[in-house]
């Protein structure tokens, strides 16, 4: 698999037959989890109907704010829109079906080994971190293998991870606010949802699902870009881990709900803000040697590293031709300086 993630990043032909398998096999999954989805909660929305309108509904905005956000969140240009949207669809969809099937055979396992007492309290918290955050990484994976490129560093890694997460919790949020409705009686199925959505959006969403597939999808990001391979491995391995200890954290059978919150927005945050400061030293770096070199002009080299400048450079393009002349260098200019920022991070050593 190893080998694969890397060797993969050399293809670029989208007609090549194993890219085509794995996009196949990717969409096969996604319908496959919103089937095992459709089946296991049909009957909240044909008892329930508008409730279950209702917690969709109240959860677009984490939806749309979150896909743009996240996006945004990756410094001079944002990353492939269509893949971005694969990677939500995956985190909602396969990751979120296949994981409900593995939670209820890992608690049921955990009642039958370690009794229904140990179980009511730790099996949630024990089985999740196990199943899910794997299913979910296999979305950052999926784009690895299916768009070759797309993800060229611990960076891209983060923000697709993050993409994935956040499809993934939103639809556990519509879940957890259907399930609210029989556990308060369902006496008021609209209260109901509305107190759900208010928990796990306005109180644990900073700190949910999004996180812990963040600081996982960086170390897919570090595994397909390092040079050294077994730095690459390392670093694979303790992110993955991180997220799985963040995930026990959040479910773990503890009041101290803000806390928990606050330690996973902290890691996040100060991951990122590493990753963006190494992400920006080499793209800087790569803006300056491009231009030294003459591959670009010191005006293209300007522009390259902000996205306002960019779009004022268009606005004074003539529409038509002329426009369209300078948006193709444009992209030109910036595949060239992300070649070389990719370059430049995979042999900057992180481990000693």
């Amino acid at each position: 698999m190893i080998a694969r993630l890397n060797s993969v990043q050399l293809a670029n032909e989208p007609g090549d037959p194993s890219i085509r398998a794995v996009r196949i096999i990717a969409a096969a999954l996604c319908v496959l989890g919103a089937v095992i989805l459709s089946v296991e909660f049909y009957r909240y929305v044909s008892v329930f109907p508008a409730g279950t309108a209702l917690a969709v509904v109240l959860e677009l905005p984490l939806l749309v704010v979150g896909f743009f956000v996240f996006r945004l969140l990756r410094p001079i240009r944002s990353p492939d829109l269509i893949w971005s949207g694969a990677a939500l669809v995956w985190g909602a969809t396969a990751a979120t079906g296949c994981a409900l099937l593995a939670n209820q055979g890992l608690i049921a396992l955990w009642a039958k080994t370690e009794g229904v007492g140990f179980a009511s309290n730790w099996s949630a918290s024990l089985s999740a971190p196990l199943n899910e955050e794997v299913l979910k990484l296999c979305g950052v994976i999926m784009v690895v293998l299916a768009a070759p490129n797309r993800i060229r560093g611990p960076l891209d890694g983060m923000i697709y991870g993050a993409l994935t997460g956040l499809g993934f919790q939103v639809v556990e949020n519509v879940t957890y606010g259907l399930d609210n409705i029989l556990q308060s009686g369902a006496t008021d199925p609209f209260r109901a949802v509305t107190n759900s959505v208010l928990v796990r959006v306005g109180t644990t969403g900073i700190g949910s699902h999004w996180t812990m597939t963040a600081v996982a999808g960086a170390g897919i990001g570090f595994l397909v870009s390092r040079e050294r391979r077994r730095e690459g491995v390392v670093l694979a391995v303790i992110c993955l881990l991180a997220a799985m200890a963040m995930h026990l954290l959040f479910d773990a059978p503890h009041p101290a709900v803000l806390v928990k919150v606050a330690v996973n927005f902290l890691i996040v945050g100060v991951l990122y803000i590493l990753l963006r400061e190494s992400y920006m030293s080499s793209a800087r770096e790569a803006v300056a040697a491009c231009a030294a070199s003459g591959t670009v002009s010191p005006a293209e080299a300007a522009a390259a590293m902000s996205r306002r400048s960019r779009r004022r450079e268009l606005r004074r393009a003539q529409p038509g031709p002329e426009r369209d002349r300078v948006l193709a260098r444009q992209r030109e200019v910036l595949a060239i300086v992300e070649d070389e920022t990719a370059r430049r991070e995979a042999i900057e050593p992180l481990l000693g």
